[in-house]
């Protein structure tokens, strides 16, 4: 994941770049693939730039998901969010819900939902699924 590549889709979509979304992409890079909720990001900031509001941060990483680089998923009530191995790709994956840990699935299911629902417009979707990675189990 290259920092420089997230932050010129932020640009290229019409955002400034401010100490604060370089510091969440960073901090995402990081963390390798996991699911994170938003107040570690915000914990994290708090550590490393001082004071930042959780709103701040939430409005930030739904921008982030809006211009696609950003995933979302809701575990237990509680959103999380996980940077995109690829700007506006559309990603499956297995999510660990010990360590948050994910693993993209390299298949659509989609292919199957197409012919069953004909008279449909469909305009997104998403595919997940959860258990325990082998480090969990």
């Amino acid at each position: 994941m290259n920092l420089e590549l997230y932050l010129d889709h932020i640009k290229d979509n019409g955002y400034r770049c401010t100490p604060q979304r370089s510091n969440i992409l960073s901090y995402f890079i990081g963390q390798k693939n996991r699911f994170v909720t938003a107040k570690s990001v915000t914990d994290h900031l708090r550590n490393t730039m001082g004071y930042v509001s959780f709103d701040t941060v939430y409005r930030n990483l739904y921008l982030f998901k809006d211009i696609g680089i950003m995933d979302l998923t809701s575990q237990g009530g509680e959103n999380l969010f996980h940077l995109k191995n690829e700007i506006n790709t559309h990603e499956h994956k297995f999510i660990c819900t010990e360590c948050g840990n994910t693993t993209e699935l390299n298949l659509c299911p989609m292919e199957i939902m197409d012919t069953s629902l004909n008279d449909y417009l469909i305009y997104d979707h998403k595919f997940e699924v959860y258990g325990f990675c082998p480090s969990c189990l």
